[in-house]
Formats: C-alpha cells, structure tokens, sequence
C-alpha cells in the first residue's frame, strides 16, 4: 500500500481512521474542505504531531480555555518563540511558565480534537501518504491511538444529538439559575467564568472566543448545567446580531457570470485595492469552486493580509475604544466583534491582541479595519 484518498462521500473520515488504527500505518494524513486543512503525523496507528491553520485549534487556545495559561503568557511565550526555532510546547515547559505534564496532556487533547472536529463535517477531503517517522518533535513525545479517537467520535454522535436539542443555535442567550449549581465554584475556574460572561449575556458563540474554547467542550458543559435545570436558553423576540455579509463592488451585479467576477478581481487586485480584490475572489469561489478561484483567493487573501498588517501593525498600534462599554454591550455586534472589542484595554498593542486570539489573523484585522473606519477604535501608535 502507497496511500490512500478520497473524498468523505465515499469514505467517511471517521471510516478512515478506524482504517489506519487498524494497520498500525505510519506516514501523514492531510483533512482537508473549504479552506481549513488539519495536517497530522502517525506513527504505527498513534497520532504523534497534529498542525491546524484554525487558531481555535492552536496548543495555546487549549491551555489557556483549560485554565493553564493567561493571553499575556501566551503573547510573551510568543516573543521568545521568535527568538528560536522550537515549537510553543517546548517555549512554555523551557521557560517554566507550564509544567512539561500538562503540555503533554493539552497536546493530546489538541490531537484528538483535531480528528473529532473534521468527523462532522458533511463533506471533505483525505490523503493518506505512507513516509518514515522521525522522533518525536522538541522531545515532547505524545501519541494518541487512533481506535480510541475513533471510539470517542462514536460516543459523540449521540451526545451531540443531545447537545443540540438543547441548544440549537449559537447565536442564543442563556439564563442560569446558580442556586442549582451542584458545586461551589473554583475562583478562576471555566465554571465560574463562564456562569459570569452568561450573565453578562454573550451568545453561546461569543462564549467559545471568550473561553478559548472548542464547541465540544463549551456545549458538554453547558449540557451538564442544563441537566441539573442551571441553564436554560433565554427566550427572546429579539433577533440575534448575525454576521454582515461582505459588501460587494457596484461594479457587479448579481447576475454577473464567475468569468466576469473573477476578472473584475483581478484588476482590483492589480490597483492594490486588495479588500474589494478580496471579496469578489471569494464571491467567485462560492459561486462555482475550482483551482482557478482558489488560487486567485489566496492570492488576493494574501495581499489583503500584508496591506492591513503594514496599516494596523507597522510600527505597533495600540487600539482604544472611542464609545462607552455600556454601549458596546448594546450594538448588534457580531461574535467575534464583541470579542476583540472586549479585548482592548488601552495597553496591548493590535498584533498583541491578534497573535493569541482564536480568530484567524486575517479576519481580525478586517474587524480592526471596520472598527476605526466606522470610529469606534482609534489607533495610537505605540
């Protein structure tokens, strides 16, 4: 056997795992759809190394939702890091801000997670390549069974099942009722910031960005609170914020054909207007996928991103609210809006509260962009 691959309609991923586990195959297995892929190594049927490009499933994003790290440990963890060529993990247990255990611990958790959030995906692709295994990477040796990633994906089906009929949207509010919590809460525990940031208000989505948090564990929690009658789901007749779709040059029109589109993005593109570049590159995407407007999005993606890092981050910028909190908790914000905003403290520059955000680089920066040009951010540099 070379490899394998294929698409999840004719094998599903969780099939393909249960597959390798059963071989004890060593070599690298690329999840890919939409733009995210999840690249991990094996090593005779364990998962031993996992990179994501979703920030969500970053090694600090765990730590810090698990209570082991603060956002300012991580950003300075971050500017050693810049100074040699090891991963995060071996960063945090050389500079003794987390014990090498609970690394290794996070690092499995950020394996397992990785598989199980691609098993519900309805669509994507796989490649499986058989190649030798070097040691493990820093010396942080992990590996994580396949079978029993593939075990867990089972038990979730149903829970999720469950999950969801609790809690079927994540743009809903919660209610809790704390003379129901079976437990006193821990100062500084995940219990006791998330009970506070519902009483606060956020959405369910607002409080994975806010926790640092995947959507399993956020939801499991919730579920455990909802079962003791702690949280409910709060009923409203106002509408949630939803997200604000991207704007699209007058120079298209709906009917225009994906030909028309992607060449009008392509002169965006060559003037340097990278944001409408940008947005019609992904209009055409979703309108009729291929190679062609794929690789022209992350083109125009790109462009966009080194424009708006030269404006926001070059030299350091220190963002400052120009309108009230109060306020602020009262716009119809969109989750992850509501997130960066509840991250500027005056002090941390815009790269600072990018870098260790569970947001990719690229759409925080769009937000910073929306924020200043519609005065509710200023800009000071540092």
């Amino acid at each position: 056997m070379q490899g394998l691959s294929g698409d999840f309609t004719t094998m599903p991923l969780k099939d393909v795992v249960q597959y390798l586990g059963n071989r004890r195959l060593s070599g690298k297995l690329l999840v890919q759809r939409a733009g995210v892929f999840k690249d991990l190594t094996l090593s005779e049927g364990s998962v031993v190394s996992a990179s994501s490009n979703q920030p969500r499933e970053y090694l600090g994003q765990f730590l810090i939702n698990m209570g082991h790290l603060t956002e300012d440990q991580l950003s300075r963890a971050f500017e050693a890091q810049r100074e040699t060529d090891y991963r995060l993990g071996k960063i945090l247990v050389m500079k003794a801000i987390v014990p090498e255990a609970t690394v290794l611990s996070m690092l499995s958790l950020k394996f397992r997670e990785m598989l199980l959030d691609a098993f519900q995906w309805p669509e994507g692709e796989f490649q499986f390549e058989i190649v030798d295994i070097a040691n493990p990477l820093d010396g942080l040796d992990v590996r994580v069974d396949l079978l029993d990633i593939h075990r867990e994906g089972e038990f979730r089906e149903t829970a999720w099942q469950a999950m969801r009929s609790a809690f079927p949207t994540g743009q809903a509010r919660l209610t809790v009722d704390e003379k129901k919590l079976a437990e006193p809460r821990q100062p500084g525990s995940m219990d006791e910031r998330l009970v506070q940031l519902i009483k606060d208000g956020l959405t369910i989505d607002e409080l994975a960005l806010a926790l640092h948090a995947t959507d399993f564990y956020l939801y499991q929690r919730l579920y455990a609170l909802y079962r003791q009658d702690a949280v409910k789901v709060r009923e409203s007749t106002t509408p949630p914020p939803t997200e604000k779709p991207a704007e699209t040059p007058q120079v298209i029109g709906s009917e225009s054909s994906v030909d028309e589109v992607l060449q009008v993005a392509r002169v965006f593109l060559e003037g340097q207007n990278h944001r409408d570049a940008e947005v019609l590159a992904r209009r055409a995407h979703e309108m009729a996928p291929s190679a062609e407007t794929a690789e022209l999005l992350r083109q125009t993606e790109q462009a966009l991103l080194e424009s708006l890092r030269r404006q926001l981050m070059e030299p350091p910028q220190v963002p400052s609210l120009l309108v009230p909190q109060a306020q602020v908790k009262t716009m119809q914000l969109a989750a992850p809006e509501r997130y960066l905003l509840s991250r500027i403290d005056g002090k941390r520059d815009v790269a600072a509260i990018v870098r260790v955000s569970p947001l990719h680089e690229l759409e925080a920066l769009k937000y910073f962009q929306e924020f200043v040009a519609h005065g509710f951010v200023k800009l000071t540099p540092r």
